[in-house]
Parts: C-alpha cells; structure tokens; sequence
C-alpha cells in the first residue's frame, strides 16, 4: 500500500493529476507524457520534433490538470478506492482537495500572464516595449533583404527597425504596429552582407515556425502546472529547440548554412557581444546560454552558440 501510495504522488509531482476511478486510461496518457519527454533525451531527432514531443507532454499535463478541477467539483467522482482505514480514505481526499486547488490557482494564474502580455504587446509600441534602446529608422539595404527573405518564407512583411547602438542585437516581437524585426548599428557594422542576411533568416524563421505561439503555450502551461517541477524543465527546453529549429529554416532561406556559421563564430568572439550580453536583453538571434553548468542550462531558454554551431555542422 505504501508503495502504491508512493508512486501516486510521484507520477502526480512529475506528470499531473490523473483520475483514480478511470485509471487505466490516465496511467497511458501519463507513460506517453513521459515517453514523449524522454525521446528527445534518449534519442537524437530534430529540433522541429522535439518541441513537439514536448509540447505534446505540457498539452497532456494540462489537459490531465483540467480534468482534475472538473472531477473535483463534481466530488463524488474523487471517492478513494484504495482499500484501507477510515483515516487512510481522508487521507486520500486531502490530498486530491489539494491538488484540484493548486490546479485551479496554477489555471487562474496562467490565464492571467495570457492576458497581461497579449494586452501589453497589443496597446505598446516597439519603443514601449524596449525603452531602454533607441529605435530609428532602417536603411534601404536592410529593408530589401528583409522583404527577399519574408517573400521566400511565405510570411507577412514585418516592420523593420534599426537599433541606435553599437552592441550586436536583432530580434523580431510583437508590438501594436504587428510583429516588428529590430536590428543593431552594431550587427549591422559587424558582419558581413551574407552573415547578415543569415541572422535576418533566423528571425524571420520565427514567423515562418509559428515560434511566437509554440513559445507562449509552453510558458502559459508552465505557469498552469507551477507545482510540477516538470512542466520548468520542458518549457525552456521547447525555447531552445525551436531557437536550433529557426538556425535550420534560415540556413533552407539563404541556401546553406556556412554564413550562419560564420556569423554565430565571428560574434561569439566580439567584445561587443559580451558587453549585449551582459545587458540581460534576449537578443534573440546572438543571446547565448548564461547557465555556468550543465543543471543550470537545463533552465536557460537559449541553447549555447557552440550547440547551435555543432547542431549546423552536423545539419
């Protein structure tokens, strides 16, 4: 019985709350949850269909979660039914109460964040959003080859800015005016015409993956399953797959992965890059993992530029 009770709450602390009364069906979602995230551990795919096997697990744990807060207010369907002493059945009722209550404020909260930052890129300007930069218009050059790659993506035109600094910088985000594509002074002085082109690649890559929602529902379903330490491994872990996913769509965007390359090494070595770094601001194409060991990685959202080097070389 102790051994049973055991395994209940680990499964439960890992995966997510799961009906007592059906459990067969639940015991299957919950070992495809974990054999989702554990494929990409224990075997080498693609980014593409990691953050998707990981996806697929957060999706499961919600879903589980929610189904959990249904049965709760309609308790009857939450009766223990291990055998055992008055005590031990209390017991157990407790401990599903608890539950269903962390899932609904996990639930309540995530919803919150989802609203909070679809008003918040909704109702702000680039500039709002950023007020510590210093956007000014980009020169034709920059625009051309943003609006080449976009065409070749089939995605819609963003807005083009350019960053007032000399630190390398490019990212593309949401922002009343739609999504808007920034870009450094200091990139563009940096790199070559190519190696430029290849960063631009990997933002607008992002458009093209459907990257902002992919991102967004795993940082909401985190926010939903706060209480399970596991649902804080797999959303950083889907933010970087889908970082080595936009490397692999940009290098299809340029026709090779040599300028990619390039600009990642040549920019891993900048002292303008350490200093942009130190800014804190995810410069989404250039930001490197800051973890200094291999369990705080686990928690950073960028994968390290030397991973995002090897994963091209061996592309």
């Amino acid at each position: 019985m102790i051994a049973i009770w055991t395994l209940t709450y680990v499964v439960w602390l890992l995966v997510g709350p799961f009906n007592l009364r059906h459990l067969t069906p639940a015991l299957i979602l919950s070992m495809f949850a974990m054999g989702a995230l554990a494929l990409p551990v224990l075997v080498k795919v693609p980014s593409k269909y990691q953050s998707i096997a990981l996806l697929s697990s957060l999706t499961i744990m919600l879903y589980q979660s929610l189904m959990m807060i249904g049965g709760w207010m309609h308790f009857e369907l939450w009766r223990p039914i291990f055998l055992g002493t008055r005590e031990v059945q209390h017991f157990v009722s407790y401990f599903f109460t608890l539950n269903a209550t962390l899932a609904i404020a996990g639930v309540v909260a995530a919803v919150g964040v989802g609203i909070s930052l679809e008003f918040r890129k909704s109702h702000l300007s680039l500039a709002g959003l950023f007020p510590q930069l210093n956007f000014v218009k980009a020169p034709y050059k920059i625009a051309e080859s943003v609006e080449k790659l976009s065409r070749r993506a089939g995605v819609q035109l963003p807005k083009i800015s350019m960053i007032d600094s000399g630190d390398p910088a490019a990212f593309i985000t949401r922002s009343r005016e739609g999504y808007e594509l920034a870009i450094s002074v200091g990139l563009i002085e940096s790199l070559t015409v190519s190696e430029l082109e290849a960063c631009i690649a990997h933002e607008i890559s992002h458009l093209k993956n459907n990257d902002f929602f992919m991102r967004s529902f795993a940082t909401v379903a985190k926010i939903a399953l706060f209480v399970h330490p596991l649902s804080h491994l797999i959303e950083p872990a889907v933010y970087r797959s889908r970082e080595l996913f936009a490397d692999k769509t940009a290098t299809e965007l340029v026709g090779g992965r040599s300028a990619l390359i390039s600009a990642l090494s040549k920019l891993r070595e900048s002292e303008n890059y350490l200093k942009a770094q130190s800014t804190g601001i995810e410069l989404t194409c250039l930001f490197d993992s800051v973890g200094s060991n291999w369990f705080t990685r686990l928690f950073d959202k960028h994968p390290t530029l030397e991973a995002r080097i090897a994963a091209l070389q061996e592309a």
